[in-house]
């Protein structure tokens, strides 16, 4: 089901989110997708998405809220 990224963040706060079918608007962020995977855990998100079949879509894997200390971000 696609969400907006407000949607999102409010009820995906404090995990990574796996996304698929994702819409970037006119400055290029993400506006909305559908999440098909999420957790508190990174590993396993990247464990699951590596079995989702997603091809011919625009993907997204981002953590939801503040990053905690001791994760670091790299773009």
């Amino acid at each position: 089901m696609y969400m907006t990224r407000q949607e999102i963040i409010k009820k995906y706060d404090g995990q990574w989110v796996f996304m698929i079918n994702c819409l970037d608007g006119d400055n290029g962020e993400t506006i909305g997708g559908e999440v098909v995977i999420h957790s508190e855990d990174r590993d396993k998100v990247l464990r699951d998405m590596e079995k989702y079949d997603y091809e011919e879509s625009a993907t997204l894997i981002t953590y939801v809220g503040k990053i905690p200390e001791g994760i670091h971000i790299l773009l």
